[in-house]
């Protein structure tokens, strides 16, 4: 498996909604705290406790972000929130498997962390964006 890298923020991921958009960029860089200590120590329970930590934060993010949505009529909500809801099952098996013998290997996690966020801000986050914009 490749080594992970960290995570940037770039323009073209901005959803135009500011409060928003920090939330993603302080993921962000929890996404790279968690890179940082895989490279200190693939065994580290401070893995587990990132991840606790990343958990945390996209729940808030995630109830801010529905809100939202459901405040400006967004059509595809449920899908929004079934996407959330599967990020968050997995992002959660990954941090028990830390407590396990064997837990699951950082390259995969980090992997997992880094393409799920820009693929779901890319595609589900700026679906809403557009239609916030066409619907002002």
């Amino acid at each position: 498996m490749a080594n992970c890298t960290t995570i940037e923020w770039r323009a073209e991921l901005s959803v135009n909604e500011g409060r928003i958009d920090d939330q993603h960029k302080e993921i962000f860089r929890i996404i790279n705290d968690f890179v940082f200590e895989k490279e200190r120590d693939t065994k580290s329970v401070g893995l587990a406790e990132v991840l606790s930590k990343l958990t945390d934060y996209s729940l808030i993010h995630f109830r801010e972000e529905e809100r939202y949505m459901a405040e400006r009529g967004f059509p595809d909500i449920k899908e929004h929130k079934r996407a959330h809801n599967y990020y968050i099952k997995k992002v959660a098996l990954f941090n028990l498997n830390y407590s396990n013998l064997t837990p699951t290997d950082p390259e995969e996690v980090c992997e997992f962390l880094v393409k799920w966020w820009i693929n779901h801000i890319l595609e589900m986050d700026l679906d809403y964006m557009r239609f916030v914009e066409n619907n002002n």
